[in-house]
């Protein structure tokens, strides 16, 4: 297994779907909270980052606070990928966490997941007998990068189907409980 470094955190909106991945509504006070500094620190530190996480816990601190003070429910995602930048400092949350699994998606922007797209949604048949974990992902790297190979074999042996094309990367998911 390809050794992963913590890149930093997302928040994210929580949903009610078995899909627990990184593909859904993240850094969503850019759009739902009236103070700007959210958007603006958002431009300035995360979304130039190639997994689009922060490693600032005050920022995700402050973020948490005005996701409770706008009735907004969130959960914290620990990123973990080979790329080596952002990489979490020593300073970081203190937590239980809850491992869930491994996603393939975008490097940050729309966070596109192809396992949501491509199997949780049952569009590729040919994916339907992979098998995921309680969350909606692969339970180990190697079955997610093995997912990519047969995905990208797939897109080339056929026209039957439209593949997202893009620069997917492997995410590691920890659920931070704070």
């Amino acid at each position: 297994m390809e050794k992963l470094k913590e890149n930093g955190y997302i928040v994210q909106r929580v949903s009610e779907s078995g899909y627990r991945g990184i593909d859904g509504d993240n850094w969503y006070l850019n759009y739902c909270s009236e103070d700007t500094y959210f958007a603006n620190f958002h431009t300035a530190n995360i979304e130039n980052s190639f997994v689009e996480c922060c490693t600032d816990v005050e920022y995700v601190q402050r973020y948490m606070e005005e996701s409770k003070n706008l009735g907004i429910s969130f959960r914290i995602l620990l990123c973990s990928t080979n790329r080596p930048e952002p990489a979490l400092g020593e300073t970081r949350f203190e937590h239980a966490d809850n491992v869930l699994g491994f996603d393939v998606a975008y490097s940050g922007g729309s966070y596109y997941s192809c396992v949501l797209n491509d199997i949780v949604s049952g569009r590729i048949p040919e994916f339907q007998n992979i098998r995921l974990n309680g969350n909606g992902l692969f339970s180990s790297y190697e079955e997610a990068e093995a997912f990519l190979k047969r995905r990208e074999e797939l897109e080339q042996a056929t026209t039957e189907y439209i593949f997202e094309k893009g620069d997917y990367v492997i995410y590691g998911l920890t659920e931070v409980a704070v």
